[in-house]
């Protein structure tokens, strides 16, 4: 017996570390001992091992006290779960110490007749042997019968016990699966940063905060509360002062130790874990699982039911865990690497090992030696009673099975080089038969782990049917250090552990796995679910709303796989495609008229219309004649609020597609990767090989079919939309499926589900469709007031991950993709934090990343237009930055900034936070403050640059535009992983990070002004006019920053100048040859000799802007724009040749029937009065009326006058000088914005007059010194006085010239604008503003047009032939009249 107590302690401290081995032997030689015990001396102690230490406590204290004694240091150094072994050890042996106690007394024989070696050597083979030669054990149907009573029994206290902890952890009203995905994204108190549980019922949120967050320190998450204990000693404290003596030295040192009578247990972290698991929905228990498998931790595999015999298999639950991870694979003599990323782990044949622990009085932790294979024990992935938190035995776990995976990151530090997946069963495996028979059938390797003292004891027949299994079996025994024959044949091996370290067991068992699961069979959770079926295991996807909606998502699967991968989006969701991606560019137009060429913006506005219309149709056409996949999808989404069926739909057709894709997919990156990274190596080669322009063919290929073969549910909700704004444009209101669909999308919207708001391959936002959304989100919710959160940052910078770890959302619908456009998810806020923090939901806007990847063809003007919507509609933006580096994003920043200032119309106060991910390094609080500065100063440099461009005097730092505290809005974030991936936990620091962030969050959201929170139709209404405000910009968004509208202004500002040189030259030109042509000294005029004058002031010209492309300081911004501007000033030079070479003919061909004319005039005269002679002396002579002396006339005329008209002539085309006007002002001043809509409306406005808040802006330094704002006003008028009388007198010359019109007469009248306003800006006092410049040049061209409308015709009566000898025959005809009448009166009288 002595043998038997020793090995037992010999265990119990075996279990110890190190650290807690001293805490032991310190309170052993401070614990009171009765009379005639000593403590062992602190010497012989400190020197002691654990088998040392068993010796002495057996030789001080005796077999039976030494228990006892170390039972009670167990407690103190809070060892519970041990200090509970040594009570159940002494009441196991005092109840079977009469029935063993013959064998006891022989096995002592035995030890003292033999050495210890081969006496245990010896006791392990005869147990081995009794063991295993039959299956069943002895008196085993007697002790099936003695324990089914108290089966019973324990099986009701349990269920007690169970809804006593659900009764504590206020989870009641969540019991049993009630608890929602609301319920878990729910902003609550303990969102708040330092929020710590404060009672029990406080426990659950404060883990699925934790979880939320990704802080795996959920798992130690303990309430203690006020521990309140009587005791018997107690009582003596209560003594008058009048009773206290004076202390002697004996009685002072003398302790007696006071026995609690209540001793409060805290609740188990993991029975926290699993509380909340009962409670869960299935769709929030999935989420829970993929935050802890991200958290590295191990998976519920098989959970009984604690309140029946049933036991459940959760393949819901773990449907949406991805893993990944890099296997090697050797072929021939190299090794290749393959890649699984973001695999969705239910559907992988993944070899399973399983550790089972056979018996009660087995030490050892099997959660520790799976942590040593996993990790290297570098983090807890499976829960073990050496946890800081195992303080007590938990009610939960025995018999559930955990599963957790092994995932290679493809180097040579890898335990295995296959993912492998490892199941632990908690507790006795003698008491879970079917949890064993399941994972002996589904596992590759079982592990069991037993003590060779516990074998007699063993009444199941588990052991006998692990060995007879044909399966791989590993035995490790805990009691044994040395086994002779450890391979007991082939598959079976036995492995002794005793004094064996942890890191060579883990290395033990990981060189016999491997060489026992060299072909071994792998299943997937799927086949999993099969065998569970066997066992009669309840499986939750068997429950028939979820069978009926696979049902339905298996439908549309089968229509999908009849058609090849790149052709089902054009086929099945046709409304999406080519059609909506051309009504978008029509809209944009619509706004933008960039490409309006020879009509006026009316006309081309109302083509427009058209062209919107008839695609409507189309898509109306198609609607009607819907597809059956779409048919079934709809259906698929009607709601189903009890059972949430649609959920399931959604989710399970997610999944199906990815599967159906997935090989496909991969195949056409990798093909993308190979044919990107050949181009950019011929790039930089600079290479103009037939090689290059194919492969750029295929990748531009490849890209595409990359894009029509990625399809997700966000491709259907899309597709949904259009048909909505399709029928919405045919006025179908009263069309059933009409009036459905936003309701459907405002169900999904209000369930969690993430609703897309700007369409990622269009980056266009369908108003109509998101307005109808949000209308029924108020409808179902009420005018609840929201505050917007959005999140702008750059490709692959953690945006994503960090919204699902702040608030657990998930926005990336299709797996492997980053997120496309915008997409919105609803947050509801508790109850009790509304009134405090003045909202009732936060909508969360996520945004595609900034830096977009070579196979998205994004634009300039797309990037900052998603930019600029996703800042402009949040109440805060999360700026997101990977490291320390702002260079990125910056100019982005710069632009949104710019387009704010733009955006007069709106009404809009956003704030933004930035995050700096990824940070390694401790930043010190100098280093800190010198970034804050650096920031500050270049976000308010640039904001300022904008200001000055945009002439707003009332910006002065980037917070006037956008709210920015540099001291309290950088936050800086850890990396994500605590080691490498793929098998490291999340940082805690990171998770500390995302909680303080978090709380920073709702502490800006409570300082909001109620104001500044909209209510959801007013918020409907913000997305509509910040997106056609967005559209209606068509200059800032083509820039990359504010520095690039500056430098490009400068370059249009001289360009304009020397485009107004030619212009001027050949005006001047134009007036020579009009001279020479008029006084007879030129009669051809010759392309060549035009060009030779025109083209000698281009070079001219062109030299100058080749000497600013050099020599300018702003030269490498400018070289991008070199070609552009070189070509617009070749076509300049061609239009002004062509316009005056037109001209001189046209002025030539009037001079020569001017001069025809002549000659012909006194012939015509002299036929003509012949005629009329003829006439009176005839005598039939008869009195002519009108008609009959114009065609007298009329046949004089055409008999000698026709012959003046030159050959083939053809009358030119009249100019449009309003299409002119509207040409020249929209692109002299396409900077100003919205200036569409002020030329088109220009005629509706009042005559021109000053607005000196608007078209002046004083200086600040003649604000203090200068002169009176009197005299500026006086000035001001006196200037604009004379600007509009030196245009007035321009156009008089003009008149008088009578050279016709030239559209370079409006750049005459700019140019008088530019240069007397810039001599205003000389004198430093004020400026005169572009809208001043703008609203001025409206006024005088509608003046002008007028003007040179009339100078056309003038030109034109004297030029064309045929006007002018139309204008001479209604001369001569009235002539030819009035002789003739005069005639008459001579014969009268």
């Amino acid at each position: 017996m002595e043998s038997t107590s020793k090995a037992f302690l010999l265990t119990i401290l075996e279990e110890l570390i190190e650290e807690e081995l001293s805490k032991f032997k310190f309170r052993l030689t401070c614990t009171p001992l009765p009379s005639g015990y000593n403590h062992i001396p602190r010497g012989t102690l400190e020197q002691a091992n654990t088998v040392t230490l068993a010796e002495l406590l057996i030789q001080y204290y005796g077999e039976e006290y030494s228990k006892a004694v170390t039972q009670e240091v167990l407690k103190a150094i809070n060892q519970r779960s041990l200090a509970e072994k040594i009570s159940e050890f002494t009441e196991n042996c005092g109840s079977s110490s009469g029935k063993y106690g013959k064998k006891t007394k022989k096995r002592k024989q035995e030890t003292e007749e033999e050495p210890d070696e081969d006496k245990q050597n010896l006791t392990v083979s005869k147990k081995f042997k009794n063991l295993f030669k039959s299956k069943k054990a002895p008196n085993e149907s007697t002790h099936h019968r003695d324990i089914q009573p108290y089966k019973d029994k324990e099986a009701t206290t349990k269920n007690q016990h169970f809804h006593d902890l659900i009764k504590r952890l206020n989870l009641e009203c969540y019991y049993p699966k009630k608890m929602t995905k609301v319920n878990f994204h729910l902003i609550r108190k303990t969102s708040f940063l330092g929020i710590k549980p404060s009672t029990e019922g406080e426990l659950p949120y404060c883990f699925l905060e934790k979880l939320l967050v990704l802080d795996y320190h959920s798992r130690y998450l303990v309430y203690r509360g006020k521990i309140e204990t009587t005791s018997t000693a107690s009582q003596t404290l209560k003594t008058t002062d009048s009773e206290r003596k004076l202390p002697t030295f004996e009685d002072f040192f003398t302790i007696k130790e006071a026995h609690s009578t209540i001793v409060p247990t805290c609740i188990h972290p993991m029975d926290i874990q699993m509380a909340i698991f009962h409670c869960a929905d299935d769709f929030t228990r999935q989420y829970i699982a993929t935050k802890l498998a991200i958290c590295q931790f191990a998976l519920p595999f098989l959970v009984p039911n604690p309140c029946n015999s049933q036991i459940e298999f959760p393949l819901w639950s773990l449907r949406q865990v991805r893993r990944s991870w890099r296997e090697v694979e050797k072929i021939g003599w190299g090794k290749k690497i393959r890649n699984y990323d973001n695999q969705l782990i239910s559907w992988q044949p993944i070899p399973i090992v399983s550790f089972i622990r056979v018996g009660n009085f087995v030490s050892t932790s099997k959660s520790q030696i799976l942590n040593s294979l996993l990790s290297k024990c570098k983090h807890d992935n499976f829960f073990h009673h050496h946890s800081k938190t195992d303080n007590n035995r938990c009610l939960l776990m025995e018999g559930v099975v955990e599963i957790c995976w092994f995932c290679p990151s493809g180097r040579a530090e890898d335990r295995f080089e296959n993912c492998i997946g490892f199941t632990n069963l908690h507790g006795n495996g003698e008491m879970h038969e079917k949890q064993v028979k399941f994972l002996l059938e589904v596992s590759s390797v079982i592990i069991f782990l037993l003590s060779t003292s516990d074998i007699e004891k063993m009444k199941s027949s588990i052991l006998p049917d692990l060995l007879k299994s044909p399966k791989p079996l590993i035995c490790l025994f805990e009691n044994v250090e040395n086994i002779v024959d450890e391979k007991y044949d082939l598959h079976k091996v036995r492995i002794g552990i005793k004094n064996l370290h942890k890191v060579e067991l883990a290395d033990k068992i990981t060189a016999t796995l491997k060489e026992l699961m060299k072909d071994s069979r792998s299943y997937s959770l799927n086949n999993c679910a099969n065998i569970a079926r066997k066992y009669n295991f309840i499986i939750d996807e068997d429950q028939r709303y979820c069978q009926e909606a696979g049902k339905k998502a298996d439908n549309i699967m089968d229509l999908l796989e009849k058609v090849k991968l790149f052709q089902r989006k054009e086929k099945f969701l046709p409304l999406q495609g080519q059609l909506w991606h051309d009504w978008c560019k029509k809209d944009k137009e619509f706004y933008q008229v960039r490409e309006k060429g020879n009509r006026s913006i009316e006309q081309y506005k109302n083509e427009i219309e058209k062209e919107k219309q008839k695609i409507r149709c189309e898509q109306y056409h198609k609607v009607i004649d819907l597809t059956d996949l779409m048919n079934s999808f709809l259906e698929g989404l009607q709601s189903h609020p009890e059972t949430h069926m649609e959920l399931y739909f959604l989710q399970r057709l997610s999944m199906l597609m990815e599967q159906l894709s997935k090989k496909d997919l991969e195949t056409l990156y990798q093909r993308h990767s190979f044919l990107l990274a050949q181009v950019q190596t011929e790039k930089q080669k600079q290479s103009k090989t037939d090689s290059l322009r194919l492969w750029k063919a295929e990748l531009e290929d490849i890209s595409k079919k990359i894009s029509d073969s990625t399809l997700g549910i966000e491709h259907f909700l899309r597709e949904v939309g259009q048909i909505y704004e399709a029928l919405e444009e045919a006025s179908s209101q009263t069309n059933t499926l009409f009036l459905s669909l936003p309701q459907m999308a405002a169900d999904l919207m209000v369930s969690g589900v993430a609703i897309e708001l700007m369409d990622g391959d269009a980056s266009y936002v369908p108003l109509k469709w998101v307005a109808a959304v949000f209308d029924k989100v108020s409808e179902k919710l009420g005018e609840k007031r929201v505050f917007v959160l959005s999140v702008l940052g750059l490709q692959n910078s953690g945006k994503s991950t960090l919204l699902n770890a702040m608030f657990g959302l998930q926005f990336s619908l299709s797996a492997g993709r980053c997120t496309r456009g915008a997409y919105m998810q609803l947050l509801k806020v508790e109850e009790i934090l509304r009134e405090q923090l003045g909202l009732d939901f936060v909508l969360v806007v996520d945004s595609e990343g900034l830096k977009f990847p070579q196979l998205i063809n994004k634009t300039q003007v797309e990037k900052n237009e998603l930019a600029t919507f996703v800042i402009g509609l949040g109440n805060l933006t999360l700026i997101n930055v990977f490291g320390k580096n702002l260079l990125e994003i910056q100019d982005i920043l710069q632009i949104a900034v710019h387009a704010f200032l733009r955006m007069k119309q709106l009404t809009m106060s956003p704030r933004c936070l930035f995050v700096h991910q990824n940070i390694e390094e401790v930043i010190d609080t100098n280093q800190s403050m010198a970034r804050q500065r650096w920031l500050q100063e270049k976000l308010d440099g640039m904001a300022l640059a904008a200001a000055r461009h945009e002439q707003r005097s009332d910006v002065c730092q980037f917070s006037d535009v956008i709210k920015f505290e540099v001291k309290t809005h950088i936050h800086y974030f850890a990396c994500l992983w605590e080691g490498y991936p793929p098998m490291a936990p999340p940082n805690p620091s990171y998770s500390w990070d995302v909680q303080e962030l978090k709380s920073k969050i709702l502490n800006l959201a409570k300082e909001e002004s109620r104001g500044s929170i909209l209510k959801i139709s007013e918020l409907k209404v913000r997305i509509r006019d910040l997106w056609k405000a967005l559209v209606n910009e068509n200059y800032i968004f083509r820039f990359r920053n504010t520095e690039e509208v500056i430098v490009m202004n400068k370059l249009e500002t001289m360009y304009n100048s020397w485009a107004w040189e030619l212009r001027s030259h050949v005006l001047e030109l134009q007036k020579q040859l009009t001279n020479q042509i008029q006084n007879g000294e030129v009669e051809e005029i010759k392309r060549s000799s035009i060009e030779k004058q025109v083209v000698e002031k281009h070079e001219a010209i062109k030299q100058k802007l080749e000497k600013c492309f050099q020599e300018d300081t702003d030269r490498d911004i400018l070289a991008q724009w070199k070609g552009k501007f070189e070509s617009n000033l070749k076509t300049l030079k061609e239009e002004l040749i062509v316009e005056i070479l037109k001209k001189c003919e046209t002025i030539i061909c009037g001079k020569k029937v001017q001069d025809l004319w002549k000659e012909q005039k006194v012939k015509l005269e002299h036929k003509l009065l012949e005629k009329i002679r003829g006439m009176a002396v005839s005598p039939k002579r008869m009195e002519l009326h009108d008609k009959e002396l114009r065609d007298v006339f009329n046949k004089i005329w055409s008999e000698n006058i026709s012959i003046l008209l030159p050959p083939l002539f053809s009358s030119a085309d009249d100019p449009d000088i309003e299409i002119d006007l509207e040409n020249i002002l929209l692109q002299h001043f396409k900077q100003h914005p919205n200036i569409v809509n002020k030329i088109r409306y220009r005629r509706t406005k009042k005559a021109f007059s000053i607005n000196y808040s608007k078209h002046v802006i004083i200086l600040q330094k003649s604000q203090a010194y200068g002169p009176p704002v009197e005299e500026f006003e006086k000035d001001i008028v006196k200037r604009t006085a004379k600007i509009m009388n030196v245009v007035e007198e321009i156009i008089h010359i003009r008149e008088q010239q009578n050279e016709g019109y030239s559209s370079s007469y409006f750049h005459e009248i700019l140019q008088v604008i530019h240069t007397e306003t810039e001599v205003a800006s000389q004198e430093v006092t004020y400026l005169l503003s572009n809208s001043y410049k703008l609203e001025l040049a409206l006024e005088l061209f509608q003046q002008a047009a007028n003007s040179f409308k009339k100078m056309c015709i003038a030109f034109k009566m004297v030029n064309n032939p045929i006007l002018f000898l139309e204008s001479k025959k209604e001369e001569s005809f009235t002539n030819f009249k009035l002789s003739y009448k005069h005639c008459q009166n001579i014969d009268f009288l």
